[in-house]
């Protein structure tokens, strides 16, 4: 049965999951062997580092608030009640969430240090996604999505959450999130430290755009 659900979901996110991984190793590729691309990396990187959670709120709330919903408004799939808040109640999650990504991103720093080994990155990505993501930020990504759902309502929220929620919609994103994030994190955290949120957000952009691109459809989103 397990084995189902995860076949399931690889075969329907394949896509985002190849597109996204292509665009992540252009990206950390173009930064270790074209000197001119680098140079842009390195620029982003110091823009970072001066304007530090102001950018994290910033480009995460782009990424995946106001770009995705532009999309839909221009596919006309962004829902027409309550629309501009809505995009008001995402860009709150978002903004806070760029910053505790950001934070953490430090702060896994400062415990495993910033080389780029495999020994390093094997335990960032293990603590970013068996730990992290497991019990705070897919869960809390799934109970957010459902509040701005729900109209910024928590009692409404509260009530959605049921045993269903529990036991098959966050373990099956959690397996979705896995099969993106995983491969995409090794990349991300091989790069410097002052480039790894901008990689991050670039990331998330596309990710989304994807998403989004592919919801037209049926109208469903992953995360």
């Amino acid at each position: 049965m397990i084995a189902s659900q995860i076949a399931a979901v690889f075969r329907e996110n394949r896509v985002p999951c190849i597109a996204l991984n292509i665009i992540v190793i252009t990206l950390v590729g173009s930064y270790y062997q074209v000197p001119a691309i680098a140079e842009v990396w390195e620029a982003v990187g110091a823009f970072k580092l001066k304007w530090a959670y102001a950018f994290s709120l910033g480009s995460t709330i782009f990424a995946a608030a106001l770009l995705p919903s532009l999309v839909q408004l221009v596919m006309g799939t962004l829902p027409p009640e309550g629309r501009w808040k809505r995009v008001g109640l995402l860009s709150l999650f978002w903004g806070y969430r760029g910053m505790e990504i950001d934070l953490f991103y430090q702060v896994q720093g400062w415990l495993f240090g910033t080389g780029n080994d495999a020994a390093t990155l094997i335990k960032k990505v293990a603590v970013d996604q068996f730990v992290m993501s497991t019990i705070w930020f897919v869960p809390t990504v799934l109970i957010a999505m459902r509040w701005v759902d729900m109209g910024g309502s928590w009692a409404r929220t509260r009530a959605s959450l049921t045993r269903e929620f529990w036991t098959r919609t966050c373990p099956t994103v959690m397996v979705t999130n896995w099969l993106v994030w995983i491969p995409t994190l090794a990349l991300v955290y091989s790069l410097p430290p002052a480039l790894q949120f901008p990689l991050f957000s670039v990331v998330m952009c596309f990710f989304i755009l994807i998403v989004t691109l592919l919801a037209r459809g049926d109208q469903r989103s992953i995360k």
